[in-house]
């Protein structure tokens, strides 16, 4: 049995070793905890952060990425879907965008970038997280669903992790988005837990890139569980169901991380509900 652990977002700038042994020493740290013997296998890890982020910004003309634009934003569909999405959910309001442009005459109709625009700062000085990266979400989640070459990149360094055998995918952030896309693609014989923690795949905007074929638990994969905090910013909708994404996934959604970071990959491979259903897997 193998343990394939698929990093999210922003991970550029950190080297791979750095971040596999922060996620192990999570995980087999909560075994520890918890009294569980740790199985003789070595986790591993594709690292695409460097990849994802240089592809990215050469879509931006090598800017870094802020709500206000940059010289060569990408103005894509799908980037503006996902920050309407989170103003809805936010609560933003059509008067709040407008007080945020002032006298200046914007329409709010689709393809509106300076609509959008204004959508982001105001989403940056109500929502912290936003304000902190959520841009760049935003944008790299595009890049990687609509770039063809971005794409192609990515998963050239994902899939061959995906070896013939059994093996346990535990998965993160965007992670999440590309181990869905990988296990719908290839043909893994066997994938008896597939996890996804603080995943943005019930997100409307995502979803419309991956289908068809029909959103569906992927054939080879014998349990799906997902996990996240109600607070994780990227996990919109953190239960992916019947209503947000497909049935037969199990849920727990009361997972509570660390104050700071709602988000965090530690704190989500610390939760016990988590670590036990990995161990099991493994151990089986």
């Amino acid at each position: 049995m193998r343990i394939v652990f698929v990093h999210g977002m922003r991970q550029e700038g950190h080297p791979a070793a750095e971040i596999l042994h922060a996620w192990r020493a999570s995980l087999y740290g909560t075994w520890d905890r918890l009294g569980l013997a740790r199985p003789a296998i070595e986790p591993e890890m594709p690292y695409y952060g460097d990849v994802l982020d240089r592809l990215t910004r050469e879509l931006h003309g090598g800017a870094a990425v802020v709500s206000r634009g940059a010289p060569g934003a990408v103005q894509s569909p799908t980037e503006e879907a996902m920050i309407r999405e989170f103003a809805d959910a936010y609560g933003i309001s059509d008067a709040d965008i407008r007080a945020e442009l002032g006298t200046e005459v914007v329409s709010r109709g689709p393809a509106n970038w300076e609509w959008v625009q204004a959508i982001g700062r105001v989403l940056e000085s109500r929502v912290p997280w936003f304000r902190e990266i959520g841009m760049s979400f935003v944008v790299q989640v595009d890049a990687y669903l609509n770039r063809p070459h971005v794409t192609q990149a990515v998963d050239e360094i994902v899939v061959p992790f995906f070896k013939p055998g059994p093996q346990v995918i535990v998965s993160h952030s965007l992670g999440t988005i590309v181990s869905y896309r990988l296990l719908r693609k290839t043909n893994l014989p066997q994938v008896p837990l597939f996890v996804t923690l603080g995943s943005p795949l019930g997100i409307n905007a995502v979803k419309d890139c991956i289908k068809p074929p029909k959103l569906a638990q992927p054939a080879e994969v014998g349990h799906w569980l997902n996990g996240a905090d109600e607070r994780d910013f990227v996990a919109l909708y953190g239960r992916l169901d019947a209503d947000t994404f497909c049935t037969g996934i199990e849920n727990i959604s009361d997972i509570h991380n660390r104050r700071d970071d709602a988000h965090s990959i530690i704190d989500y491979l610390a939760d016990e509900r988590i670590a036990r259903a990995i161990h099991r897997a493994v151990s089986a």
